[in-house]
Parts: C-alpha cells; structure tokens; sequence
C-alpha cells in the first residue's frame, strides 16, 4: 500500500472513531503533570507542571480582542507589541482607551463649484464650511504582515449644524485612511478619493478634520492607429500601485473631432500622503479598462512613464491591437476516475498575443462549475494559468463523501488564436494529500491526545501584491482539514499542495502549551508529508491582567479573546518588528471573570522541513 493511500485510509478511520474513543475513554487525555524537576526532562517542575527553563521568543504581538458586550470596546481588536522576560512571569496587557472620533472631510483650495447627491440622485445641501460628503475608510497598517485586522468604515452625515460630519471607534494605531467622496452631480469640478498611509489614531475622543488638497491633473491620449472606434467606451482612473486603491475620477475616453485615432481622458487625481508630511508619495498606474461585458485587456502603465516629456500629460501608442477573442469550453473532472466534479476555476493571462512588449495588459475570469463539471467562456489568444478549487471543502469529507477528498488543482493553458471556438480543454483533479504525524509531550512518554490540529496557509507563502488582487488576480491560497490527536499520538489531515503553518493545540486543562511546525512543504511529488513524532515542548508561562482605562482608575476586561504571535522574516523568527515580513500565532487564551490570564508559550518553535 503506498504511503498516499495508508494515510487516506488512516484518516477514514479517524473521522470515524477519534471522538468517540474520547468520550469514552477521558482517561487518555495526556496531563501536564510532575512532583519533581525529574518528571521534565530538562524543564523545572512549577505548581506541579512542566515548564521551561528559558523561552526563545522575547518579541511578542498580542492580539486582544474583548468580547462583544455593550461597552464601547466591544469587539474591537487591539494588537499589543511586548518584550516579554525569557524566563516567564508577569505581564500586563494595559490596553489604552478606544479612539473615539469624530470628523469631518472638508475641502482645501478648489475654485470651482462642487455639488453632491445622494443615493437617489437628488441634489444635498450644501455646507457650510466646505465639508463634503465622504466614506472614510480606517485599514490597519498591521494586515501587511498578514494578520487579519478588519477595517472601520464611516460615512459622514449631514448634521443640523450644516456640516458634513463622521464618527467612528477605532483601537489606538497606526492607519491608512482613505477618503471616497460621495457621487457627484457631475464631472465639472470632479473631487477624488484620498489615501494618506500610516496616520497614527491616539486613545481617547478627538477631532481629525482632513482637507482633501486641491486635485493635480492627468491629460491621458491614446494613439489608436486603427480609427476604427473600437475603445470607444473603455474607462481611464489611476491607481496607487501598493494598495491597489483608485485615486481618480474615473473618465470614458472621449473621440477626437479631429482625427480619429486620438482619445483622450482628463484625470483629476491626489498624489498619496505618507506619514505627516506630502513630501513622500507613490508612483501612479495609469488603468485603461474595457466597458463591461467586452471581452477585452485591462492596460497599466506608470504615469512617470507616459510622462516622460510633460509631467501633466501622457500618450500611450504602444497598444495598438485588440485581440480577437475565441469561444472556449472546458470541463474538471476527477484526475483517478475521470468523472465531472463542481468547482470554481479561475484563469489568470500570464501573457496575451497581439500584446506588445513594455505594456502591461491583465486578464482574468472566473467561473463557477455545476455538478456536470462544464463550463464555456470567451477567452483572449494567450498563456494562462488555470486553477480550480473543489466546491466542497476539506472538512466535507463525511457529509460529501468521496468529493471531499480532492485538492485544488493548477495547470497552464495555451489557447490559440483560431479556431474561434474551442473545446476539450480539461483540468483534472487529484486527491488531497495528507500531514501526518505523532504528538508527544516533551519527553517523548505520553501521547498528547485530543489536541486540535491545524494547518493554516504560511502567509508568506500566500502573499500577493495588492494592487494584483486590485486587478483580480488572486494569489493561490491552499486549504486544509482539521482533525485531533487519537489516544495513541497520531493525527492525519488533509491538505491541497502548498506550503502550511501546522499547530497542535491542546486543550487549555492540560497544561501544555502549543507545538508549531512553520513552513511544511505539502507537494504532489511527495504524497504530503509525514512530520513523524513530533514533541511538544515544555511551556514558558506569563500571567497577567487584561485593563483599559476607567473612572479615576483602570479597570479590569473580563472574558478577553487573547492571542499571541512571534515576528517572521523568511519563515524564521526576527526579535525585529520591523523586519518582519509575518507574524505566526503561537498561543492563545482568555481571561477570566476577574480579567486575570494565564498564557503558555511555546519555547521554541520546530525548525521548517526541508524538503
């Protein structure tokens, strides 16, 4: 039996009987537990438990989330940076008060007349003071280490006091602020969005009023030899090229009277702020993007590029064709026994033909699959990359049967200029591949039973520039089952190729803290991978109080969601916050009634598998 198919099988039996042999056999849940320095190899017995003698990880982020009562810091997520004592003790997760603004988005040097409306295209008041309807968007600097942080967005109001004016709660931190101004009756004094980087939100309520600066200009041709009319409709807007974000008024292309083969577009646009000043901005994308439902490139080009000559003013006569699309027709199926299975395919144009060199054309499309496994769509001439993703999950396996058991799936495509229509392109599916392995405490004598088991993509390996995303061109993100350490030590889960954060979690009554495995290479050329025996290590253990300011005095948060995560650079531990380029969760609690914790940190963390 080869290794794929013994762990497939191990894992049937499993999803079979893990939980039962638990709750009839409590006694195998593995106890931290010693009466001596004896019982630890190499750890200190303390209160009876375990523990290391000195920890790895001096630079922690703790993630700090209080639950969802009625108080105002109800569910916000406060991130929490300390240097924490190798040797464990006390620590103190101090969290400042929530940052409570309000504001307003008013306008700066424009000349010219603006008028708003609303929803329903009705004309609004004007203000007062030069305030502006506007959603402000407040995004987390902290999500470029891949760490989910979710976004506060606001929407300024017209107030009886004849102002524009927004309010939003926010923990204290560093921020990009972008400012989307409402709709407007039309484009003769056009406002854009904003975007400022790296704003800093202190604790407590304060007044951010933000001008938005008087708009530069863009004049946009396109030299289109043809004068055949074929971009008449198509859309100009410019992007920031690190957020993806639009930082324009978006302009159709508009016919020369004169020739034919001239369009152009006037943009209005605000350069990006960093920091607290204006000196450093970013370099600008021109987009050129077809109307909707044209089977059609979107083209980007760096505005310094086209404004070689003048500054204020570009051409673009490097695109010159459009491709001819063709009709393609395609099918998954399962890659052991071929049969259709429903899933969603995404192609990404890794290049275009007819495109010329220099210029950078996106093309993307998704479609979702039935249970027949067909699709059929309109493709450009080009190389794609092609991937699908199985309509049922991972975890599916004993509710969808055998459907659960395969792994997305990527490939290259070639499609041809002619003929026009075009079938029998296939993407075959092939089983899910397993992560196998034997938990044991850390001196190799008791199975850790009952732990969860994780595997969780390694951020770095999933990384995408964002102004890609922007475009629609999604980074493969792999998944992974669950499953739990059986009484004798081993656990199987099930992964698509790619590269994982594996943890084992055991429960919080046990006493042992989590064992992490960063960076297990999951490739079809090796059946998965078997960690094999695997040992947790003894914990280091902090504890300490969860307080945000009160009345006179700082008071306890009670039932507090507590997480921690170590700084990564290159899948290895940095004490650097700065350099890190992802954080990886190694441990998590809460605290109790009274707002005290307890919380476990692994000594160290396993070194990656090489492959």
């Amino acid at each position: 039996m080869t290794r794929l198919a013994l762990a497939l099988c191990t894992l049937c039996l499993l999803s079979a009987c893990n939980v039962a042999t638990v709750d009839q056999a409590p006694s195998t849940v593995a106890q931290n537990e010693c009466t001596s320095d004896s019982d630890c190899a190499g750890g200190v017995c303390s209160n009876s438990q375990c523990r290391s003698r000195s920890g790895t990880f001096d630079s922690v982020l703790f993630e700090v989330t209080p639950p969802a009562d009625h108080s105002p810091i109800a569910g916000v997520q406060y991130l929490k940076p300390l240097v924490l004592p190798l040797a464990g003790g006390d620590i103190s997760l101090d969290l400042d008060a929530v940052s409570q603004i309000v504001g307003r988005v008013r306008l700066g040097d424009v000349k010219c007349a603006t008028k708003f409306v609303d929803e329903n295209d009705q004309l609004l008041a004007t203000s007062g003071d030069a305030s502006v309807p506007a959603v402000v968007s407040l995004t987390p600097s902290s999500t470029a280490l891949g760490l989910y942080s979710p976004r506060a967005v606001a929407k300024s109001e017209l107030t009886k006091m004849s102002y524009f004016s927004f309010s939003v709660n926010v923990p204290p931190g560093d921020y990009d602020l972008y400012i989307e101004p409402g709709h407007q009756l039309d484009e003769t004094c056009p406002v854009p969005p904003h975007l400022l980087r790296h704003q800093y939100m202190k604790g407590g309520t304060s007044t951010l009023y933000i001008t938005l600066p008087k708009p530069s200009t863009f004049d946009f041709h396109v030299s289109w030899p043809h004068g055949d009319g074929a971009l008449n409709g198509w859309f100009v807007d410019m992007l920031d090229p690190v957020s993806g974000r639009v930082l324009s008024n978006r302009v159709k292309l508009a016919l020369s009277d004169v020739a034919k083969t001239d369009y152009s577009a006037r943009l209005s646009y605000t350069s990006v702020v960093v920091g607290d000043t204006s000196g450093e901005t970013a370099e600008e994308l021109v987009r050129l993007s077809p109307p909707d439902g044209v089977t059609a490139p979107t083209i980007l080009l760096a505005r310094s590029a086209l404004g070689l000559v003048d500054a204020n003013r570009g051409t673009l006569n490097q695109f010159t064709a459009l491709p001819t699309p063709v009709h393609v027709q395609g099918q998954v199926t399962k890659l052991v026994t071929p049969k259709p299975i429903a899933a969603t395919v995404t192609l990404i144009a890794k290049e275009i033909a007819g495109i010329e060199p220099g210029v950078f054309a996106s093309f993307v499309r998704t479609v979702n699959v039935g249970k027949d496994g067909q699709f059929e769509l309109d493709l450009l001439p080009g190389t794609y990359s092609v991937s699908a993703v199985p309509a049922v999950e991972l975890n599916g396996l004993s509710r969808d049967g055998d459907d659960a058991r395969f792994a997305q799936g990527s490939q290259e495509w070639s499609i041809a200029g002619s003929p026009s229509n075009q079938a029998g392109k296939v993407i075959a599916l092939g089983p899910a591949l397993p992560i196998n392995g034997n938990v044991r405490n850390a001196a190799g004598t008791i199975p850790v039973a009952t732990a969860l088991v994780q595997a969780v993509p390694s951020p770095s390996s999933i990384q995408t520039d964002v102004l890609h995303q922007a475009l629609g061109e999604t980074g493969y993100v792999p998944r992974a089952s669950t499953t739990s350490v059986t009484a004798q030590g081993d656990f199987v889960l099930i992964a698509d190729p790619g590269t994982f954060d594996v943890t084992v979690r055991p429960l919080d009554s046990t006493g042992f803290g989590w064992l992490v495995v960063p960076s297990v290479p999951v490739a079809t050329s090796t059946n998965g991978w078997n960690l094999r025996t695997l040992s947790i290590p003894w914990p280091v253990s902090y504890r300490g109080t969860v307080t945000v300011p009160g009345e006179g005095e700082r008071r306890t948060v009670p039932n507090a969601l507590i997480r921690a995560y170590i700084y990564m650079l290159h899948g290895e531990y940095t004490a650097d916050p700065t350099k890190a380029d992802s954080v990886l969760q190694i441990a998590e609690t809460r605290s109790d009634e009274s707002g005290a914790f307890q919380v476990l940190i692994p000594a160290s963390v396993n070194p990656p598998p090489k492959e």
